[in-house]
């Protein structure tokens, strides 16, 4: 196994033996403390053998970070997963008419006709333009020219 980076601290006992006293590596992994644990423990001196409760706890404070990390990693993709599902779910919306629990000045719900969806700062925003009637001789919604955004959680209903 070939590790890169590796900065190692070493010092000799009262009896001539080499020993390493400090390493310093970011990119160690479980594996390669194990096997540094290994061979520490092979050229130990029998009578003065090392703690090896340091070495267990610290063996499993690493297993600890690297499943923290394993867990960050599987958050991140289940929130764009989610997100992804939210981008989807919005996109059907495109075409129909929505409500967001709004009231016009009449007194009756505010109505929207969605022209497009996008995603801002993580986001899902809906491109609208207020419904102001319905033309019965085109049989066609009026739609303001004026396009607002609005936040794809808040609609309340889909007509």
């Amino acid at each position: 196994m070939a590790v890169e980076n590796v900065q190692t601290s070493t010092s000799t006992d009262a009896y001539g033996n080499a020993y390493t006293t400090a390493l310093s590596n970011d990119k160690l992994t479980n594996n390669d403390f194990l096997k540094l644990m290994l061979t520490e423990l092979q050229m130990q001196d029998p009578t003065k053998p090392m703690d090896s409760q340091n070495m267990l706890q610290s063996q499993m404070q690493m297993s600890a970070i690297e499943t923290n990390l394993q867990t960050i990693e599987t958050m991140k993709s289940l929130q764009q997963s989610f997100a992804q599902t939210a981008l989807s779910q919005s996109a059907g919306l495109i075409g129909h008419i929505v409500q967001n629990g709004e009231y016009g000045d009449d007194g009756s719900y505010k109505e929207y006709h969605v022209n497009s969806v996008e995603s801002i700062d993580g986001e899902i925003k809906l491109n609208v333009g207020r419904l102001l009637g319905y033309n019965s001789e085109t049989q066609e919604f009026i739609i303001s020219d004026e396009q607002e955004l609005i936040d794809f959680n808040s609609v309340t209903k889909i007509i």
